[in-house]
């Protein structure tokens, strides 16, 4: 009998899930599921009970779970660490990997949890254009700046060379903040803010980028200052970490065309290759298939 992965990208506001082969290919279609964040722990637990029995495929094993959760979270132990985010707030403290090997009977050490951006990281090493590279950086720009460096196909140790101190992008200080108030959706929001005025009032990402595709010169600024942003962030770690290839993925980089010009000119500098990942989520999900057991 083959066996598969359920597997789930977990964001705040909706589960995208899909059964995924031993071989990383999904073998349904990608599903969107509420993800009910704030909603009591019981009725999280029944939400994510109910995803894995929609997942499952007759005649088909399960060999475990996988899940891409956002942090903060001890991914080694299952533990959620959630708090304060508006989001999963009633999971904090609480032992996942016991909860979920309750409700679908799956033995604890088959149910593994990463970050997302590192599932997707994976995803891309092991199954798309990065397959290959000695180095590799993966920043994902949605809600906020998701990042992973990658190292000969695996996640790079926090202690590989050009890896700042927390393994993660999002942290480290960037002009008056950092970097993840400046990469992220509520980044570019400010940045609409301040080249459109009045305009850029109740509109979100999307919105700003049709406008911009329109000829909008408030919002073409918007997204060019945002690509100079960009750039500036991550052009210490072209230097420090030396990436072969740089993956653009989330949802923010649907409009890759509107504010990637900068940072593709350095990275053309430096002989990087730069490119933006067809589908993050798949990528995520093929990506958590990948996961290998580390002393459940």
């Amino acid at each position: 009998m083959e066996r598969i992965y359920l597997c789930l990208d977990v964001g705040g506001t909706e589960i995208k899930a899909a059964p995924v082969g031993t071989d990383g290919c999904l073998l349904r279609p990608l599903r969107h599921f509420p993800a009910k964040a704030k909603e009591a722990k019981e009725t999280l637990l029944e939400n994510f009970s109910a995803i894995f029995s929609a997942l499952r495929m007759e005649g088909r094993e399960t060999a475990g779970l996988r899940l891409a959760f956002p942090g903060p979270f001890d991914y080694a132990r299952g533990i959620c660490l959630l708090r304060g985010l508006d989001k999963y707030d009633a999971l904090y403290g609480i032992n996942l990997r016991a909860a979920f090997a309750s409700l679908t009977h799956t033995a604890p050490q088959d149910i593994l949890f990463t970050n997302d951006a590192s599932a997707f990281a994976l995803g891309e090493m092991r199954f798309g254009p990065a397959q290959g590279a000695r180095r590799a950086l993966f920043v994902c720009i949605g809600t906020g700046c998701g990042s992973a460096f990658g190292a000969d196909g695996a996640l790079a140790p926090e202690d590989t060379p050009g890896v700042p101190p927390s393994g993660y992008l999002y942290p480290v200080p960037f002009l008056n903040g950092r970097i993840d108030d400046y990469i992220s959706r509520r980044g570019l929001l400010s940045l609409a803010q301040t080249h459109m005025g009045t305009a850029a009032h109740g509109l979100d990402v999307r919105e700003i980028s049709l406008r911009a595709q329109d000829g909008d010169a408030g919002a073409i600024q918007c997204f060019s200052a945002f690509g100079e942003n960009l750039c500036a962030a991550l052009l210490p770690f072209l230097g420090s970490f030396q990436p072969e290839t740089v993956c653009l993925g989330g949802q923010i980089t649907q409009s890759a065309a509107l504010f990637a010009a900068p940072l593709k000119a350095a990275c053309h500098a430096r002989g990087i290759r730069l490119y933006t990942a067809q589908d993050t989520s798949v990528s995520t999900l093929r990506g958590l298939s990948a996961l290998a057991p580390q002393g459940v």
